[in-house]
Protein backbone atom coordinates (compact mmCIF):
# COMPACT_ATOMS: atom_id res chain seq x y z
CA UNK A 1 0.00 0.00 0.00
CA UNK A 2 1.69 3.18 -1.16
CA UNK A 3 0.97 6.65 0.13
CA UNK A 4 1.17 9.84 -1.90
CA UNK A 5 -0.53 13.23 -1.87
CA UNK A 6 -3.70 11.66 -3.29
CA UNK A 7 -4.19 9.40 -0.27
CA UNK A 8 -7.43 10.15 1.56
CA UNK A 9 -7.57 10.04 5.35
CA UNK A 10 -10.94 9.93 7.14
CA UNK A 11 -10.65 11.04 10.77
CA UNK A 12 -13.37 11.20 13.44
CA UNK A 13 -13.50 13.44 16.49
CA UNK A 14 -11.43 16.25 14.98
CA UNK A 15 -12.82 19.18 16.96
CA UNK A 16 -10.18 19.14 19.69
CA UNK A 17 -7.58 17.09 21.53
CA UNK A 18 -5.68 14.31 19.83
CA UNK A 19 -8.09 14.29 16.88
CA UNK A 20 -7.28 17.92 16.14
CA UNK A 21 -3.55 17.16 16.28
CA UNK A 22 -3.99 14.14 14.00
CA UNK A 23 -5.91 16.21 11.46
CA UNK A 24 -3.19 18.85 11.44
CA UNK A 25 -0.48 16.21 11.04
CA UNK A 26 -2.30 14.56 8.13
CA UNK A 27 -2.81 17.92 6.41
CA UNK A 28 0.77 19.04 7.05
CA UNK A 29 2.03 15.77 5.55
CA UNK A 30 0.34 16.75 2.29
CA UNK A 31 -2.50 14.23 2.23
CA UNK A 32 -6.17 14.77 1.50
CA UNK A 33 -8.27 14.72 4.65
CA UNK A 34 -11.89 14.22 5.56
CA UNK A 35 -12.13 15.87 8.99
CA UNK A 36 -15.30 15.12 10.91
CA UNK A 37 -16.94 16.45 14.05
CA UNK A 38 -20.40 16.97 15.43
CA UNK A 39 -20.16 20.57 14.20
CA UNK A 40 -17.98 21.66 11.30
CA UNK A 41 -17.56 25.08 12.91
CA UNK A 42 -15.05 23.42 15.26
CA UNK A 43 -12.85 22.55 12.27
CA UNK A 44 -11.98 26.12 11.30
CA UNK A 45 -8.33 25.49 12.19
CA UNK A 46 -8.04 23.57 8.90
CA UNK A 47 -7.89 25.77 5.80
CA UNK A 48 -10.52 25.39 3.12
CA UNK A 49 -9.19 23.97 -0.12
CA UNK A 50 -9.17 21.02 -2.50
CA UNK A 51 -7.38 18.74 -0.02
CA UNK A 52 -9.86 19.28 2.82
CA UNK A 53 -13.42 18.07 3.28
CA UNK A 54 -15.15 18.98 6.53
CA UNK A 55 -18.19 16.90 7.48
CA UNK A 56 -20.65 16.67 10.33
CA UNK A 57 -20.58 13.26 11.94
CA UNK A 58 -22.31 11.75 14.95
CA UNK A 59 -20.65 8.37 15.50
CA UNK A 60 -23.64 7.15 17.54
CA UNK A 61 -25.85 7.40 14.45
CA UNK A 62 -25.65 4.78 11.72
CA UNK A 63 -27.38 7.16 9.32
CA UNK A 64 -24.81 9.89 10.03
CA UNK A 65 -21.95 7.42 9.51
CA UNK A 66 -23.36 6.21 6.19
CA UNK A 67 -23.85 9.79 4.98
CA UNK A 68 -20.34 10.92 5.96
CA UNK A 69 -18.56 7.97 4.36
CA UNK A 70 -20.69 8.26 1.21
CA UNK A 71 -19.91 11.98 1.00
CA UNK A 72 -16.18 11.30 1.39
CA UNK A 73 -16.18 8.68 -1.38
CA UNK A 74 -18.30 10.90 -3.63
CA UNK A 75 -15.95 13.84 -3.10
CA UNK A 76 -12.55 12.13 -3.30
CA UNK A 77 -13.38 8.83 -5.02
CA UNK A 78 -11.79 6.63 -2.34
CA UNK A 79 -10.71 6.39 1.31
CA UNK A 80 -7.30 4.98 2.14
CA UNK A 81 -7.01 5.45 5.92
CA UNK A 82 -9.75 5.58 8.55
CA UNK A 83 -8.86 6.82 12.02
CA UNK A 84 -11.51 6.14 14.65
CA UNK A 85 -10.64 8.78 17.23
CA UNK A 86 -14.00 10.12 18.45
CA UNK A 87 -14.64 9.27 22.07
CA UNK A 88 -14.88 10.51 25.62
CA UNK A 89 -14.35 9.31 29.16
CA UNK A 90 -17.04 8.43 31.69
CA UNK A 91 -15.83 8.61 35.26
CA UNK A 92 -17.58 7.72 38.47
CA UNK A 93 -18.09 5.07 41.11
CA UNK A 94 -19.50 2.13 39.15
CA UNK A 95 -22.49 1.69 41.45
CA UNK A 96 -23.49 5.30 40.87
CA UNK A 97 -23.21 5.46 37.07
CA UNK A 98 -26.69 5.48 35.47
CA UNK A 99 -27.16 2.68 32.97
CA UNK A 100 -28.15 5.13 30.22
CA UNK A 101 -24.83 6.95 30.58
CA UNK A 102 -22.95 3.66 30.54
CA UNK A 103 -24.75 2.62 27.35
CA UNK A 104 -23.99 6.00 25.74
CA UNK A 105 -20.31 5.42 26.53
CA UNK A 106 -20.39 2.11 24.67
CA UNK A 107 -22.30 3.64 21.74
CA UNK A 108 -19.65 6.32 21.24
CA UNK A 109 -16.41 4.52 22.10
CA UNK A 110 -17.25 1.04 20.83
CA UNK A 111 -20.24 0.85 18.50
CA UNK A 112 -19.25 4.02 16.63
CA UNK A 113 -15.84 2.62 15.59
CA UNK A 114 -17.43 -0.77 14.90
CA UNK A 115 -19.97 0.69 12.48
CA UNK A 116 -17.33 2.78 10.73
CA UNK A 117 -14.86 -0.11 10.52
CA UNK A 118 -17.39 -2.48 8.94
CA UNK A 119 -18.18 0.07 6.25
CA UNK A 120 -14.53 1.05 5.77
CA UNK A 121 -13.55 -2.55 5.04
CA UNK A 122 -16.12 -2.65 2.25
CA UNK A 123 -14.82 0.63 0.79
CA UNK A 124 -11.22 -0.60 0.92
CA UNK A 125 -12.17 -3.85 -0.84
CA UNK A 126 -14.82 -2.72 -3.32
CA UNK A 127 -14.26 0.99 -4.02
CA UNK A 128 -10.49 1.38 -3.91
CA UNK A 129 -8.46 -0.19 -6.69
CA UNK A 130 -8.03 -3.97 -6.52
CA UNK A 131 -5.42 -4.86 -3.93
CA UNK A 132 -5.00 -1.24 -2.90
CA UNK A 133 -6.72 -1.94 0.41
CA UNK A 134 -6.53 0.50 3.28
CA UNK A 135 -5.70 0.96 6.94
CA UNK A 136 -8.01 1.25 9.95
CA UNK A 137 -6.52 2.96 12.99
CA UNK A 138 -8.39 2.57 16.27
CA UNK A 139 -7.51 5.13 18.94
CA UNK A 140 -7.71 2.97 22.03
CA UNK A 141 -5.90 3.83 25.25
CA UNK A 142 -3.62 2.54 27.96
CA UNK A 143 -7.08 2.00 29.46
CA UNK A 144 -7.71 -0.58 26.75
CA UNK A 145 -5.15 -2.82 28.47
CA UNK A 146 -5.22 -1.82 32.15
CA UNK A 147 -8.21 -0.82 34.27
CA UNK A 148 -8.09 2.03 36.77
CA UNK A 149 -10.66 2.78 39.48
CA UNK A 150 -13.69 4.87 38.62
CA UNK A 151 -13.55 4.28 34.87
CA UNK A 152 -15.22 0.88 34.52
CA UNK A 153 -17.38 1.68 31.51
CA UNK A 154 -14.64 3.61 29.71
CA UNK A 155 -12.36 0.60 30.13
CA UNK A 156 -15.15 -1.74 29.03
CA UNK A 157 -15.54 0.26 25.81
CA UNK A 158 -11.81 0.22 25.04
CA UNK A 159 -11.30 -3.45 26.00
CA UNK A 160 -14.20 -4.28 23.69
CA UNK A 161 -12.70 -2.21 20.86
CA UNK A 162 -9.38 -4.00 21.21
CA UNK A 163 -10.96 -7.46 21.14
CA UNK A 164 -13.11 -6.54 18.16
CA UNK A 165 -10.12 -5.18 16.25
CA UNK A 166 -7.88 -8.18 16.96
CA UNK A 167 -10.59 -10.50 15.71
CA UNK A 168 -11.66 -8.63 12.58
CA UNK A 169 -8.02 -8.11 11.56
CA UNK A 170 -7.62 -11.90 11.43
CA UNK A 171 -10.65 -12.22 9.16
CA UNK A 172 -9.06 -10.25 6.33
CA UNK A 173 -8.00 -12.03 3.15
CA UNK A 174 -4.33 -11.07 2.61
CA UNK A 175 -5.10 -10.19 -1.02
CA UNK A 176 -7.34 -7.36 0.17
CA UNK A 177 -4.32 -5.60 1.73
CA UNK A 178 -6.38 -4.26 4.65
CA UNK A 179 -4.40 -3.47 7.80
CA UNK A 180 -5.35 -2.56 11.36
CA UNK A 181 -3.55 -0.62 14.05
CA UNK A 182 -4.51 -0.13 17.70
CA UNK A 183 -3.05 3.03 19.24
CA UNK A 184 -2.67 3.10 23.03
CA UNK A 185 -1.82 6.56 24.36
CA UNK A 186 -1.10 7.05 28.02
CA UNK A 187 -1.47 10.52 29.46
CA UNK A 188 -1.65 13.13 26.70
CA UNK A 189 -1.71 16.88 27.27
CA UNK A 190 -5.16 17.49 25.79
CA UNK A 191 -8.54 18.35 27.22
CA UNK A 192 -9.43 14.65 27.55
CA UNK A 193 -8.77 14.61 31.30
CA UNK A 194 -10.99 17.67 31.81
CA UNK A 195 -13.68 18.73 29.34
CA UNK A 196 -13.77 15.35 27.57
CA UNK A 197 -14.53 13.51 30.79
CA UNK A 198 -18.15 13.08 31.82
CA UNK A 199 -18.26 12.70 35.59
CA UNK A 200 -21.16 11.32 37.62
CA UNK A 201 -21.88 12.27 41.25
CA UNK A 202 -19.93 10.24 43.78
CA UNK A 203 -21.51 7.33 45.62
CA UNK A 204 -21.38 8.04 49.37
CA UNK A 205 -19.90 4.63 50.15
CA UNK A 206 -16.82 5.48 48.03
CA UNK A 207 -16.59 9.23 48.54
CA UNK A 208 -13.88 9.47 51.18
CA UNK A 209 -10.18 10.44 51.17
CA UNK A 210 -8.81 6.91 51.20
CA UNK A 211 -10.80 5.48 48.30
CA UNK A 212 -8.89 4.52 45.14
CA UNK A 213 -10.93 6.85 42.91
CA UNK A 214 -10.44 9.79 45.27
CA UNK A 215 -6.68 9.23 45.14
CA UNK A 216 -6.79 9.01 41.33
CA UNK A 217 -8.78 12.26 41.14
CA UNK A 218 -6.20 13.99 43.32
CA UNK A 219 -3.43 12.77 41.01
CA UNK A 220 -5.20 13.99 37.86
CA UNK A 221 -6.04 17.37 39.46
CA UNK A 222 -2.39 18.00 40.34
CA UNK A 223 -0.86 20.09 37.50
CA UNK A 224 2.52 18.45 38.16
CA UNK A 225 1.09 15.07 37.19
CA UNK A 226 0.85 16.23 33.59
CA UNK A 227 4.51 17.16 33.33
CA UNK A 228 5.36 13.71 31.97
CA UNK A 229 2.29 13.39 29.74
CA UNK A 230 2.83 13.16 25.99
CA UNK A 231 2.70 16.01 23.50
CA UNK A 232 -0.33 15.44 21.23
CA UNK A 233 1.45 16.88 18.18
CA UNK A 234 4.30 14.39 18.59
CA UNK A 235 1.83 11.53 19.06
CA UNK A 236 -0.02 12.58 15.90
CA UNK A 237 3.15 12.69 13.82
CA UNK A 238 4.19 9.26 15.13
CA UNK A 239 0.83 7.83 14.09
CA UNK A 240 1.02 9.30 10.58
CA UNK A 241 4.62 8.18 10.12
CA UNK A 242 3.80 4.64 11.29
CA UNK A 243 0.91 4.31 8.83
CA UNK A 244 2.85 5.82 5.94
CA UNK A 245 5.95 3.71 6.63
CA UNK A 246 4.19 0.35 6.99
CA UNK A 247 5.73 -1.05 3.80
CA UNK A 248 9.22 -0.69 5.24
CA UNK A 249 8.27 -1.39 8.86
CA UNK A 250 5.09 -3.46 9.30
CA UNK A 251 2.51 -2.06 11.67
CA UNK A 252 2.48 -3.53 15.18
CA UNK A 253 -0.77 -4.84 16.62
CA UNK A 254 -0.52 -2.07 19.22
CA UNK A 255 1.39 1.19 19.03
CA UNK A 256 2.04 2.55 22.52
CA UNK A 257 2.41 6.28 23.08
CA UNK A 258 4.02 7.75 26.16
CA UNK A 259 6.91 6.49 28.28
CA UNK A 260 4.66 5.42 31.16
CA UNK A 261 2.79 2.91 29.00
CA UNK A 262 5.77 0.55 28.74
CA UNK A 263 6.40 -0.13 32.47
CA UNK A 264 2.68 -0.25 33.25
CA UNK A 265 1.87 -2.78 30.53
CA UNK A 266 5.07 -4.75 31.09
CA UNK A 267 4.24 -4.95 34.80
CA UNK A 268 0.77 -6.21 34.00
CA UNK A 269 2.20 -8.87 31.65
CA UNK A 270 4.73 -9.98 34.26
CA UNK A 271 2.01 -10.28 36.93
CA UNK A 272 -0.08 -12.36 34.54
CA UNK A 273 2.84 -14.64 33.70
CA UNK A 274 3.53 -15.16 37.40
CA UNK A 275 -0.11 -16.04 38.06
CA UNK A 276 -0.04 -18.47 35.13
CA UNK A 277 3.01 -20.18 36.60
CA UNK A 278 1.59 -20.18 40.14
CA UNK A 279 -1.65 -21.81 38.96
CA UNK A 280 -0.22 -23.91 36.12
CA UNK A 281 -0.97 -27.28 37.71
CA UNK A 282 -4.55 -26.34 38.48
CA UNK A 283 -5.05 -24.93 35.00
CA UNK A 284 -3.71 -28.02 33.26
CA UNK A 285 -5.71 -30.33 35.53
CA UNK A 286 -8.89 -29.09 33.79
CA UNK A 287 -7.87 -30.71 30.49
CA UNK A 288 -7.34 -34.32 29.42
CA UNK A 289 -3.74 -35.46 29.39
CA UNK A 290 -1.86 -33.55 26.73
CA UNK A 291 -4.54 -30.87 26.55
CA UNK A 292 -6.59 -29.67 23.61
CA UNK A 293 -5.11 -27.32 21.04
CA UNK A 294 -6.91 -24.51 19.31
CA UNK A 295 -7.17 -24.88 15.56
CA UNK A 296 -6.28 -21.23 14.92
CA UNK A 297 -3.33 -19.13 15.96
CA UNK A 298 -3.92 -16.69 18.80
Amino acid sequence: MGFDSNSVWFVTGCSSGLGKSISKAVYDAGFRIVATARSTSSLSYLPDGPRVLKLCLDVTSGTSIEAALAAAVSHFGEINVVINNAGYGLRGDTEAVPEEEARNQMETNFWGPVRITRRAVRIFREVNGQGQGGTVVQISSLGGWIGFPGNAFYHASKFALEGFTESVAKEMDPSWNIKFLLVLPGGVRTNFASTSIQATPRHPAYDHPGSPLTQLLEYVANPASQDTWSDPAICARLLVNAVVGQQERPLPVRLLMGAETIPLIRGDIERTLKEMDDWKAETESCSPKGGARLGVSA
